[in-house]
């Protein structure tokens, strides 16, 4: 009877934990839509544009948008609540490691210079 109890109650405690981690689990169709950035201590042209999000069925895109010019992310990844996408600047890959935090997304740039925090906000 103990072990019966034990079993059941350690399969109440694995269901919990399921249920916890889905209702955690971030939901990368927040990410779509337009999003205004600023790096303030990038490069000159590099310190404001734009990033666009779009997702066909479970495959999310994106791109960035500076001074007109847009450069494709070569890859975009989302592990828990952390949004990790990669692009090449000037033959330089560049990860970018965003938090979303309410509406917006905080988080830094790995260049080649040192992190430079980046910060968007829905448009």
């Amino acid at each position: 009877m103990k072990t019966k109890n034990l079993l059941l109650t350690f399969m109440l405690l694995f269901a919990v934990m399921v249920q916890i981690q889905a209702a955690t689990a971030f939901d990368q169709k927040l990410l779509v839509g337009q999003w205004q950035f600023s790096a303030p201590t990038a490069p000159p042209n590099y310190t404001s544009g734009q990033i666009n999000f779009t997702q066909t069925g479970d495959k999310l895109k994106g791109e960035l948008v500076i001074e007109g010019q847009k450069v494709d992310f070569s890859q975009i990844t989302v592990k828990e609540d952390v949004v990790s996408v990669t692009i090449y600047l000037e033959s330089t890959p560049i990860t970018v490691k965003f938090k979303m935090v309410n509406d917006t997304l905080e988080g830094k740039a790995d260049t080649p210079d040192g992190p430079v925090a980046v910060k968007a906000s829905r448009k």
